[in-house]
């Protein structure tokens, strides 16, 4: 395939990606970086390559231009081509489920939040606001959040113990049990539905 023909870049793209998959899990990050960056000179805006390197800035301490990169994605797709909007969705949450895990929550909210905007009918996208905008103290935002997450999915497990979790961490117990009972009705394997279950019903007994 030369590159003059059609897909050959996305193709170059794609390759470039999937050899710094294989850097990486060799621990050659140089090499990585450099195939990342080659997989956006053939496609700028293709997204896991963006995903990868804006992680990467982060971890290298590059804070903003990790933020730069990873927001760029809320801008990639037209949210009315369906299927190239939900794998948009689905990099972006992978996005924020980074941030997450190194506790950033305030770029995770403002990611989620701009996001949810530009793909509503994503539910995990409103999962990951609820989760960001909880520990950022906004629980009003946090129980629209996963409100919206579990209307558009109603019988997702996690969805509804999140719900449950939400409900809980507002000091409404009363209200957090039923979804949290249901969280365990669906995956009696989950250890944290269980868990969760079990804090609540413990802080209702407690009462006075």
């Amino acid at each position: 395939m030369t590159e003059d023909e059609p897909g050959a870049q996305l193709f170059m793209a794609e390759a470039a990606y999937a050899d710094s998959i294989v850097q990486s899990a060799l621990g050659n990050l140089d090499a990585c970086i450099a195939r990342v960056e080659q997989s956006l000179e053939h496609v700028p805006t293709y997204a896991p390559a963006i995903l990868a390197l804006g992680s990467i800035d982060y971890q290298l301490d590059d804070v903003e231009q990790g933020r730069r990169r990873l927001f760029s994605l809320l801008d990639l797709a037209d949210p009315g081509r369906a299927e190239e909007a939900q794998d948009l969705a689905e990099i972006i949450d992978h996005a924020g489920d980074f941030l997450i895990s190194r506790s950033d929550y305030r770029d995770g909210f403002e990611l989620y939040r701009q996001a949810t905007r530009r793909f509503p009918d994503a539910a995990a996208l409103h999962q990951g606001l609820s989760l960001c905008a909880g520990k950022e103290g906004h629980q009003d935002i946090a129980l629209a959040a996963a409100e919206a997450a579990l209307a558009l999915e109603p019988d997702n497990q996690a969805v509804v113990n999140d719900m449950g979790w939400t409900l809980y961490e507002r000091g409404e117990p009363d209200r957090a049990l039923p979804f949290l009972q249901r969280a365990v009705e669906l995956d009696p394997q989950d250890a944290l539905a269980a868990e969760n279950l079990r804090i609540c019903r413990e802080a209702l007994e407690l009462r006075p």
